[in-house]
């Protein structure tokens, strides 16, 4: 009797192991799921020696508390969905996978706030949509779009690229995997910035026709700036002094008062700082230059600074008449 008492006990423990261990089973229902945004960026180094530096600012117009779809599911699989949840705030989130990402493929970031460019971003949809999710029968569906909106502005917030728009799509067909679409929608939507156009126009542009209408201002970041000159003002007889002053027809460039520069013969190499310059205007505008002697009648010349830029030269011979002293 003792015997089967406890041949019945321990059957019954091992009964009871094995449901509480299929109970188990049956609860392991994923509640909480974290989705890491971002994580390890892999790429090379595609640009380098870029003149200017990139900042980036990342607006948001995406409720973050509202990132799942559920409406195509019955309201048991919708009320059975696990709790999603980014790991950052989106906006933060962004903006430190763009930092990471441009400063690895060669873009400097935020290195001088008056000459930096500005990549603006705007996310314009972010979402999860769940189609299925039945555990028991080990049916799952989700994917997943984020929409992005990008534009290039230089320091003055003047577009250089226009808005363009990037998307990214993940999609998952199990429970483990099941908000993982978030992640790499997110990668493919910021990876998609066309950062072969941006890296361009980081760069000093080799002559002034290349940028026609970026203004001096006094800073070096124009091809105008860069731009040489040569003056070579020969006199007859030499010993002549030579000044210059701007004459502007245009309101973007000032006039000048004359300026004293040498002696004829004056040669040298010099490039323009002449604030509001810009290649289209520069047709409006001219340098006069005045060569004056003791005893000697002052003469003047005129040279059209878009002529002068394209032809890198201001050259120029005054035959001097002597003063009539009769008079």
């Amino acid at each position: 009797m003792t015997n089967k008492f406890i041949k019945f006990s321990l059957l019954l423990l091992f009964v009871c192991i094995g449901m509480t261990s299929a109970l188990g089973k049956k609860k392991e229902v994923i509640r909480d799921i974290t989705v890491p945004l971002g994580g390890r960026i892999n790429v090379s180094q595609m640009f380098s020696n870029l003149d200017y530096g990139l900042r980036i600012q990342v607006h948001c117009e995406v409720n973050e508390n509202n990132l799942i779809n559920s409406t195509e599911l019955p309201s048991k699989e919708a009320a059975a969905l696990p709790r999603i949840t980014l790991d950052n705030p989106l906006v933060t989130s962004t903006e430190q996978y763009l930092d990471y990402y441009a400063t690895a493929v060669g873009f400097r970031v935020g290195s001088d706030f008056n000459t930096d460019y500005i990549l603006s971003v705007t996310i314009k949809d972010y979402s999860l949509r769940v189609r299925d999710y039945n555990v028991k029968h080990k049916i799952f569906n989700s994917s997943s779009a984020m929409v992005i909106s990008w534009e290039l502005l230089n320091s003055d917030h003047e577009v250089v690229i226009s808005s363009t728009t990037s998307t990214g799509r993940g999609t998952a067909k199990s429970q483990l995997s099941i908000a993982s679409p978030l992640e790499t929608a997110f990668v493919q939507a910021l990876n998609g910035i066309g950062w072969e156009r941006i890296a361009p126009k980081l760069e000093i542009a080799k002559t002034a026709k290349q940028e026609k209408n970026k203004q001096v201002k006094g800073l070096g970041d124009t091809a105008l700036e860069s731009t040489v000159i040569r003056w070579y003002i020969v006199s007859a007889p030499q010993g002549a002094d030579v000044s210059w002053r701007v004459v502007s027809s245009t309101p973007d460039v000032a006039n000048t008062n004359s300026n004293f520069v040498g002696s004829t013969p004056y040669e040298t190499t010099e490039t323009f700082d002449i604030k509001g310059l810009t290649y289209n205007n520069s047709g409006n505008v001219q340098i006069e230059v005045s060569c004056e002697k003791s005893g000697y009648i002052t003469q003047r010349k005129r040279f059209n600074l878009r002529q002068a830029i394209d032809q890198k030269e201001i050259s120029a011979k005054f035959n001097l008449v002597k003063e009539d002293i009769t008079k």
